[in-house]
């Protein structure tokens, strides 16, 4: 089985190959921007970006036909890797009620999800990536099957998925934490189920917060910890600080220093 000629395990591996050095990228780029090392990862506890992952593989599959007309390539780059950003940026949004990148500060902006400036940064890369590896994956598409790696690329891809879903649950319950902590004095104790309680053990705040640092969620949980605490694991069955203590945590900016304003739907840098 393929899809668009790619066979299906040399998908999955462009998906996990992308999905890594997108970490790498991201580490790069901040330590360039901050001269700071961070981690910033997508999933937990695997070295993954996921959002890299997609929008690879979609350029891959969508535009190795198109490798003789360079020009071509690299407005269609920019043009899928800003259409793979900005969906996962309303879903993340629209599922979790957080922002993981904002860049309402940049000229030319959509909703603070995408600018132009980051989408030629995109074509440029993904077109880059398409050139240099151009010979490896002609080749690894050429191959006839059964090709090596099936396994470890099975075991890889489950791993991937049982950490998707960890990360997916230990976001709904983080939200749920934060979200109780705002409720009014009367409102009584919110008590955690068994399946939030096994999150809270798998998942401590420290991991989802330094996993993902730029998350307006992490500083909405880390707001939740007393001053001068750890952030440590969940607190299950408590409700949490008084509405104020979390409300009045300012909110860092996930990827810039500005906010995103008002809902307008195109910006320009004041």
């Amino acid at each position: 089985m393929t899809v668009l000629g790619f066979p299906l395990d040399v998908v999955g591996w462009v998906f996990l190959i992308c999905s890594c050095a997108g970490v790498v990228v991201e580490g790069v780029f901040f330590l360039a921007t901050t001269r700071r090392l961070e981690l910033r990862l997508g999933l937990l506890y695997l070295p993954l970006r996921p959002l890299y992952g997609v929008g690879g593989t979609a350029c891959a599959v969508l535009l190795t036909p198109l490798l003789d007309h360079p020009v071509v390539v690299f407005v269609l780059s920019a043009v899928v890797c800003s259409v793979v950003e900005f969906v996962s940026g309303w879903v993340v949004d629209r599922a979790f009620g957080t922002v993981s990148w904002d860049y309402s500060d940049k000229w030319c902006h959509l909703r603070g999800r995408i600018c132009l400036q980051y989408s030629l940064c995109w074509g440029l890369l993904a077109t880059a990536a398409l050139y240099a590896t151009r010979p490896v994956l002609a080749e690894a598409v050429a191959r006839p099957a059964p090709r090596p790696g099936a396994r470890l690329l099975a075991v890889l891809l489950v791993l991937t998925l049982l950490s998707a879903v960890l990360t997916v649950a230990a976001l709904a319950r983080a939200r749920r934490r934060v979200d109780a902590s705002r409720l009014p004095t009367g409102e009584g104790p919110v008590t955690a189920t068994r399946w939030e309680g096994l999150v809270d053990r798998l998942v401590p705040d420290a991991v989802l917060v330094h996993s993902l640092p730029r998350m307006v969620l992490s500083a909405e949980l880390r707001a939740l910890t007393p001053p001068g605490g750890r952030v440590g694991g969940g607190v299950a069955g408590s409700r949490g600080p008084r509405a104020g203590a979390a409300g009045g945590a300012s909110r860092p900016v996930p990827d810039g220093p500005g906010t995103r304003r008002g809902g307008r739907r195109f910006g320009v840098r004041a």
